[in-house]
């Protein structure tokens, strides 16, 4: 038996293995094959996915670090998470920067252009960002974000441009659909702005999109009203205020008819009710003021008096003129106490 024939070839193919074996071990950590992929091995899709659950939980830092880092391979649901995650972090500046990365792709995507228009706005850029906002709905006329850049920027000024906004939401109805909440804004725009024949048939046209809304039947009122339609408008704020309990314009505008009307109890009940509905409502709680003083509910009276001025310091002229009536009819009981609180009071 010539175990030498044997034996070496047998050792040598056991230390190659074992060379091998070695070789492998002492590799560099990147030329290994790893469990995890790293981010720059993560498909678009996955690393959306990754951003997605991340901005979820609000960890926009991290969002923003991962979707950065690769922004020469994610896709445009990943740049668009990028916008939003900037715009959380109020960071215009780099939400400006990727959606100008994504319109380079794409010059025609709308929904860049908007987010552009909104990056735009924050940084007060206003030309720029109407610019923006434009040229998305000149791509996508159905696309409403765009139009509620748009209406932002026209509701900011001061008076609100109503003639624009009277515009934008007609250009709504005719792209998109007579939607309820644009009809109840045409309502409500065309009624401030005096234009009350059309205001009429825009409020009657959202009042039968939807009737739960309280602004709408207000308004209608009002339209009614300015166009000599008196008996009806009363009506209708009547009917307003029962049906809508809880809402502060019904229950306001109701009161002041009352008010007017020289019915005080009926009209402190109603703007008892408007300012309960809307607890920092000056307005209303001016006209419970007044509607409680004029039957000598002082003890309210007073109470709403405070509130008044302190939502709308405008209303201390009309806190001290109550004191000067009461001190003139000489009633000490009232005069001392609404003096003292008037006087904390100044515009």
């Amino acid at each position: 038996m010539n175990l030498g024939t044997n034996f070496y070839p047998t050792l040598l193919i056991v230390f190659l293995s074992f060379v091998s074996f070695w070789a492998k071990a002492q590799a560099p950590q990147g030329n290994r094959p790893s469990a995890t992929p790293t981010s720059s091995q993560v498909k678009p899709a996955n690393l959306n996915q990754t951003a997605e659950q991340l901005f979820n939980k609000g960890e926009y830092d991290k969002v923003t670090n991962i979707l950065w880092k690769d922004v020469d391979k994610i896709d445009r649901a990943g740049f668009i998470l990028l916008a939003r995650a900037h715009e959380k972090r109020n960071e215009p500046g780099d939400m400006a920067r990727a959606m100008n990365l994504l319109i380079g792709k794409d010059p025609k995507d709308f929904e860049a252009h908007t987010y552009l228009g909104i990056a735009f706005l924050m940084q007060k850029k206003n030309k720029d960002s109407m610019e923006a906002f434009k040229r998305a709905i000149e791509l996508n006329p159905k696309f409403e974000p765009a139009y509620n850049g748009l209406i932002k920027m026209y509701e900011m000024r001061n008076p609100p441009n109503l003639y624009e906004l009277r515009i934008l939401y007609q250009d709504m109805i005719d792209n998109i659909g007579s939607r309820p909440q644009y009809l109840s804004k045409l309502c409500e725009i065309n009624t401030q702005d005096g234009t009350y024949e059309i205001a009429l048939a825009n409020c009657r046209d959202a009042i039968l999109k939807d009737p739960t809304v309280a602004s709408n039947h207000v308004y209608l009122a009002i339209c009614q009203k300015a166009t000599g339609d008196e008996a009806n408008s009363a009506a209708t704020l009547k009917k307003a205020a029962l049906k809508f309990p809880t809402a502060e314009v019904a229950q306001y505008e109701y009161a002041k008819l009352l008010e007017e009307q020289k019915n005080f109890i009926d009209a402190m009940k109603y703007y008892k009710a408007a300012t309960e509905a809307g607890p920092t409502s000056a307005k209303s709680w001016m006209g419970l003021a007044s509607t409680s003083f004029e039957i000598r509910k002082f003890e309210v009276s007073l109470i709403a008096y405070k509130n008044a001025c302190k939502f709308d310091r405008k209303n201390a002229a009309a806190f001290r003129k109550a004191t000067t009536i009461l001190r003139n009819n000489r009633n000490t009981e009232w005069s001392g106490k609404f003096e003292s609180a008037s006087e904390s009071c100044t515009f």
